[in-house]
């Protein structure tokens, strides 16, 4: 999950409602850049993250009991190797498509992680073959994949951005990374608060998007399931970004 301190709380969102928000940003690029099988490619984006939150799983809270960002998480081996197979397998119920972006995901996501880990190197290297697999059974080339996969990349990496209020103050630019096309983007709030992306790469010249979250009042929580009733019972609030070219 995704935690903003506030001044009245905690703001949270969770993994599979940032994967929705990058396939709503996604949606609106041009149409040029979208592959023969969007839909498909679409349905990759949106659950690349999913099946993160689970309390039987793990604890989401620090030591003094506050929620746990994602970027603060102490994530094993094995929990690296069984959270990625699930997904995986989640995605093989739907689509080889699916199945070969999500590979492709995972092998670039934990490829530094590999060269530390054999067990992580090992699963690469099955994932490669698996993904060589349906790469095979959809007639495409490695080079059309990774083409296919920028769009993933610049629209999850927009969607976080976004999520952890991370966009500078006063005007200034923060770079989304270099993706689409092999051209970096740049990011920015102008000073009508919308949301403007350089170089403009959507088909329309406005366009908003929205992303549900919780915020959660307590300083700190005495446990687990305090933390994850309080969470659910919360109850659900939409923000809105409207982006101008």
């Amino acid at each position: 999950m995704i935690v903003n301190p506030k001044n009245d709380g905690w703001e949270i969102f969770s993994h599979s409602t940032h994967g929705l928000l990058a396939g709503k940003i996604a949606n609106e690029i041009q149409d040029k850049y979208k592959s023969k099988n969007w839909v498909a490619t679409l349905a990759a984006i949106i659950e690349h993250d999913d099946r993160q939150l689970d309390f039987d799983e793990k604890n989401y809270l620090t030591k003094i009991g506050t929620p746990r960002d994602f970027l603060l998480e102490n994530r094993n081996v094995t929990e690296i190797v069984k959270r990625s197979k699930r997904l995986l397998h989640q995605s093989e119920e739907k689509s080889s498509w699916i199945s070969m972006l999500i590979a492709h995901h995972l092998r670039f996501i934990y490829n530094d992680i590999a060269k530390k880990k054999k067990t992580i190197a090992d699963f690469l290297r099955e994932l490669e073959k698996a993904e060589s697999h349906y790469i095979k059974s959809q007639n495409l080339t490695e080079k059309e994949v990774d083409e296919v996969y920028q769009i993933l990349v610049f629209a999850d990496r927009c969607s976080l951005i976004l999520c952890q209020n991370a966009i500078p103050a006063k005007n200034r630019l923060l770079e989304i990374n270099k993706s689409i096309s092999d051209k970096t983007f740049w990011i920015k709030q102008a000073e009508s608060s919308n949301i403007q992306v350089k170089p403009w790469i959507f088909e329309k010249d406005n366009f908003t998007v929205n992303a549900e979250y919780k915020l959660l009042e307590n300083n700190s929580f005495s446990n687990n399931k305090e933390f994850q009733r309080l969470l659910n019972e919360s109850p659900i609030r939409f923000k809105n970004w409207k982006f101008s070219k």
